[in-house]
């Protein structure tokens, strides 16, 4: 391997480098360019729903004051076409909740787009039942919001059985329709700001079952964006359909010393009861240990990927 192949990446990887990653140079390569990759300034940055919706949040908490426009999206993989397409800098998109577990649609769109996760937000989540100034819980038939957004505060709508809750494909937008069509027998899930946004009442607030409410969401870049304070590391990866596997792989990061801190999988469409792996851990691209632990992974793997390298929310 000539020197070129690592001459950004720093002494930590100095040792023993030739002889670990002399086929996996592809590696090195993605972690070359995210060595090289800056923080854009003023962006343009994407979220899926309304103004007022979670997404929204979560993308002026993270950039503040660095975001020059923000652009909402119907749906998440407008999102990642627009990032992909060069409309947007970033992308602002929901991964987990704390309650209600993974939103799987954003890890499908992971593995199909060839994009990376450069940081995280946390958000604490607050559901609140919106409906027209007046209204009393009787009256309401029919409650809207994102199906996230209903299952975390399904032990509400339990004690209050005539009202129907009803999907929509986000809470902001729900509380938006509700606003819209000013009848008192339908309601919305969403947050306080929403209900200013929209001219609604909180009827009733915190009706989330689990008060200890948070949504992860994840910063989308084009390229990985590689600094010493990254501690994080996203992958993804298939192994073989035979017994231990998964354990072998696993064996990797215990025996490097790494903090396995998730792992999710999800089913390839191509092929009945195998599986996508998606694996978060602590550590830097730039650390030997780390890069020794991924270069095991992969060639024990039939498909690999780096996601991302980024730094931990707090």
């Amino acid at each position: 391997m000539q020197e070129e192949h690592y001459s950004r990446i720093g002494s930590k990887l100095r040792i023993s480098i030739e002889n670990l990653y002399k086929h996996n140079e592809h590696i090195l390569n993605q972690i070359e360019k995210g060595l090289r990759e800056e923080e854009i300034k003023a962006p343009v940055v994407g979220y899926q729903g309304v103004a007022g919706s979670f997404g929204e949040e979560a993308a002026i908490t993270y950039f503040a004051s660095k975001a020059s426009q923000f652009k909402a999206y119907e749906e998440f993989e407008d999102i990642f076409r627009a990032l992909k397409e060069g409309s947007i800098d970033y992308g602002v998109v929901p991964i987990e909740n704390s309650s209600a577990g993974e939103i799987v649609d954003i890890y499908d769109l992971m593995k199909t787009y060839e994009l990376y996760i450069v940081g995280e937000q946390i958000i604490r989540i607050r559901h609140n039942l919106l409906g027209l100034k007046g209204t009393k819980l009787e009256e309401i038939s029919e409650v809207y919001s994102h199906p996230q957004a209903l299952s975390q505060s399904k032990e509400f709508l339990k004690e209050h059985k005539q009202m129907i809750p009803k999907a929509y494909v986000n809470t902001a937008m729900a509380t938006q329709f509700v606003a819209e069509v000013k009848e008192k027998s339908k309601a919305a899930i969403g947050s306080r700001r929403a209900a200013q946004l929209y001219g609604l009442e909180i009827l009733v607030k915190d009706i989330h079952f689990n008060q200890n409410n948070f949504t992860r969401f994840v910063i989308l870049g084009k390229a990985m964006q590689i600094g010493e304070g990254c501690d994080k590391i996203s992958i993804v990866f298939n192994t073989a359909h035979e017994s231990g596997a998964l354990y072998n792989i696993l064996g990797h990061f215990a025996y490097n010393g790494l903090n396995l801190l998730k792992i999710h999988s999800r089913p390839l469409q191509d092929k009945t009861w195998e599986y996508f792996f998606f694996a978060d851990l602590e550590g830097n691209l730039q650390d030997a240990n780390v890069l020794i632990a991924l270069g095991k992974v992969k060639e024990h793997t039939k498909y690999f990927k780096i996601l991302g390298n980024y730094e931990q929310a707090n």
